[in-house]
């Protein structure tokens, strides 16, 4: 039974829509903005160099965008079939 939960909980998380995986690809970029921010702080020392990639922290919002875009597809093959 804990596996077909498991199972389900794992269906349930997935991007199947083309544009939905792209953008969560896309925002994976924000990881790199949390890196730059990290050199911040000063106490790893050589991190100063990641100043410039804190301008990608934006890129965490395509996570959003893509969990709308994924709803919107599971509902229309949802209602096709």
């Amino acid at each position: 039974m804990a596996t077909r939960v498991l199972h389900q909980l794992a269906d349930s998380l997935e991007f199947r829509s083309p544009l939905a995986k792209k953008l969560a690809r896309l925002a994976a970029l924000g990881w790199l903005g949390f890196l730059g921010a990290l050199g911040f702080l000063g106490f790893i020392p050589g991190w100063k160099r990641l100043f410039g990639f804190s301008g990608l922290s934006g890129f965490f919002g395509f996570f959003g965008v893509a969990v709308w875009i994924e709803r919107i597809h599971r509902r229309n093959t949802h209602s096709a079939s």
